[in-house]
């Protein structure tokens, strides 16, 4: 029998795409399935699991997607991993801040502009997959390298899993580190939605730009491994002092 030793939880949260691409990737990384392998059909993976296709298709696409596999017309999904390859979508590790600007020669810092509980709205409740009227912790920043401001950072975390934070120093200490210290809060999967746009009052103020000059904007929508939630956080970047650099990889046709 395939996956043999593996069994959906139909009793948890986490979706069952997600624990089915977990089964896969488990496996490609244990070199059950090494490269170049093909992995079971999607029929066969039905059966085993008694789930949809449409299931099965969602956890092989966003393996796909992240580099693990490839579709081949008529001749199935394999294994597409080559060693040193990096895969897109997946967070390896989790730079602190601190350490991007030192590798700049400069020195940061960061400035707490906020820290609070505040009922969500029904606009953020959607965000972070909560109730509207749910707590959640708003937390804004201001970050520099030496006494030139960089980038604002205002993150809202569901109070329910992140209340232990309220306790800590983000003048010192690394938001990620901390959300780190518990398996239910470590980032897993960051997405980042990124975006040009010009200053606004508030950006001129905080960021000490001319009006209209440039900035980027992020969104970034931090996920637990087990696919919850944690962080929305709205950035916006000094146009002229940052960049962001995407190296993307030809793939054999």
């Amino acid at each position: 029998m395939i996956f043999a030793n593996y069994n959906l939880d139909r009793s948890t949260p986490i979706p069952l795409y997600y624990q089915l691409k977990g089964f896969l990737l488990q496996e490609i990384q244990n070199g059950t399935y090494p490269v170049g392998s093909c992995i079971p059909t999607e029929l066969e993976l039905r059966d085993r699991f008694h789930i949809s296709r449409t299931t099965i298709r969602q956890a092989i696409t966003e393996l796909v997607q992240e580099g693990w596999l490839e579709r081949r017309t008529s001749k199935g999904t394999f294994v597409t991993n080559p060693r040193g390859k990096q895969i897109p979508g997946y967070i390896r590790s989790f730079e602190p801040f601190y350490q991007q600007v030192k590798k700049t020669g400069k020195t940061a810092r960061t400035e707490l502009l906020d820290l609070k509980i505040i009922a969500s709205t029904e606009e953020q409740a959607a965000w972070l997959d909560l109730e509207p009227g749910e707590k959640l912790i708003y937390l804004s920043r201001r970050r520099f390298a030496d006494t030139t401001p960089l980038v604002t950072i205002q993150n809202y975390m569901p109070y329910s899993l992140c209340g232990f934070i309220l306790s800590h120093d983000f003048e010192k200490e690394s938001l990620y580190e901390i959300l780190s210290q518990k398996p239910e809060t470590t980032p897993y999967l960051v997405r980042n939605i990124i975006s040009a746009d010009k200053a606004t009052p508030e950006d001129e103020k905080l960021l000490n730009l001319a009006c209209g000059s440039p900035v980027l904007g992020f969104c970034t929508i931090s996920r637990t491994q087990g696919d919850v939630l944690i962080d929305y956080a709205f950035s916006r970047y000094h146009g002229g002092l940052n960049k962001y650099e995407v190296e993307v990889r030809q793939e054999p046709l």
